[in-house]
This record gives C-alpha cells, sequence and structure tokens, in this order.
C-alpha cells in the first residue's frame, strides 16, 4: 500500500494550532524535513516523499505523495500525533482514510 491509496484524517476538528506553532507540531521530529510552497499550497518533503494539510469540519487532513510507503506515512502521523496531544492536552484520534481509485 502506498500513498495513492490512503488518508488520515486527525480529529477532534476543534483543534486550535497557532499558525506560529504549525511546522514544529505538524512534522516528525525523527526524520529530516523542509517546507516547499508551491501553487499557494505547503507541502512538507522527507526525503523524496511529501505530505500536506488542509482543514477539514471533521479534523486535519493529511495527504502524501502517491509513492509514500504505508509504513513511513504511519510513522510521521503517529509522531504528529503524539506531539498534538501533548501540546493541547486533548485525545487525539487518527482515522485511515482508504481512497478506491475505481
Amino acid at each position: 500500500m502506498t500513498g495513492k491509496d490512503f488518508e488520515f484524517l486527525i480529529t477532534p476538528g476543534d483543534l486550535e494550532i497557532k499558525q506560529e506553532d504549525f511546522d514544529t507540531l505538524m512534522t516528525p521530529d525523527s526524520l529530516p524535513w523542509t517546507k516547499a510552497t508551491q501553487n499557494d499550497k505547503t507541502y512538507y518533503k522527507v526525503g523524496k516523499d511529501e505530505f500536506s494539510y488542509s482543514r477539514e469540519i471533521a479534523g486535519i487532513q493529511m495527504t502524501f505523495n502517491a509513492a509514500i510507503t504505508f509504513e513511513k506515512a504511519r510513522k510521521i502521523v503517529e509522531e504528529v500525533t503524539d506531539k498534538l496531544a501533548k501540546h493541547t492536552g486533548k485525545e487525539i484520534e487518527v482515522i485511515f482514510v482508504s481512497i478506491d481509485k475505481n
């Protein structure tokens, strides 16, 4: 399974993250990353892979490039949710969303 097959939704939807804290909270600590902007959208690059976020009513949607492995994406989302839980004091839930291209 690769990034073309899934997304994650980080809940609850009322998470308040200050803009100045966003990059620190929403990126992994165990992997080096860089930030890039393309077509008015911010991406975070980890090696050859990348991910991005969008705000939804139910939470924060996290999408990945098509080639990233599920294991690498899961590691990133787990680190992010651990940091969010510590920062907000809220219970953070991650919903796996399967993408069916058929």
